[in-house]
């Protein structure tokens, strides 16, 4: 059985909560996460690194603990792609890049949104 990479069920776990749109249980994102599912215990120790980066929170709802996303999708992006620029020795080729991955549709509404 292959072993996942480093993050890779932290991003299972962010991308089926961002899928739901709404919080889990434990049980539920074992079984939202791709084959393997993961142990109980993998899970639990997972999540508890998660919380510790502030990627989830959880709560107690009576006896169930329900684990939700503390930020949606769209700002851990802007986070990650804002963390890139901040980190790199050549902010411009980072930015270049990125804009030439861009299709014209998204070009566009790029430059409607620096022109406002």
């Amino acid at each position: 059985m292959a072993r996942r990479t480093s993050g890779e069920l932290e991003n299972a776990v962010l991308a089926a909560l961002w899928e739901r749109g709404d919080c889990l249980t434990v049980s539920e994102l074992q079984a939202a996460v791709a084959p393997p599912r993961p142990a109980y215990t993998t899970m639990m120790t997972v999540l508890n690194r998660m919380e510790g980066k502030r990627l989830i929170k959880r709560e107690r709802r009576s006896r169930i603990l329900t684990i939700s996303p503390v930020r949606s999708r769209a700002v851990t992006a802007a986070s990650e792609m804002s963390r890139a620029l901040r980190d790199s020795e050549d902010a411009r080729e980072v930015l270049m890049s990125f804009v030439g991955s861009l299709k014209d549709e998204e070009i566009d509404l790029l430059r409607d949104f620096v022109r406002d």
